[in-house]
């Protein structure tokens, strides 16, 4: 049974962005196959070098480089919440799994 992994991907304004959780892997691509195709990509040209490599630090995305992530994507539509209002809203149709 192969591993999966998790993915979050979000449009930014030029184009869509995706990491992998996991092994904090980024992708980018044009639309939704283009990116998932280029995640799929890193992710086991990632998996190739850390064999190669046994000594690379694999870890997960930190809570900061997350938040980063999502700053960086953030959508046009997004506005600034009101006063007394932490929330921000997160779009989110479907998390997909990569093998």
């Amino acid at each position: 049974m192969e591993k999966k992994y998790t993915a979050i991907v979000r449009k930014s304004k030029l184009e869509y962005v995706a990491i992998c959780l996991e092994l904090n892997v980024s992708a980018r691509g044009e639309d939704l196959a283009d990116v998932e195709k280029n995640l799929r990509t890193a992710i086991e040209l990632y998996l190739v070098d850390i064999k190669e490599h046994p000594e690379t630090a694999v870890s997960s995305i930190s809570t900061d480089e997350f938040i980063e992530f999502l700053r960086d994507t953030e959508p046009e539509w997004y506005k600034e919440p009101g006063e007394g209002v932490l929330l921000r809203p997160l779009e989110v149709h479907e998390v997909p799994s990569y093998a």
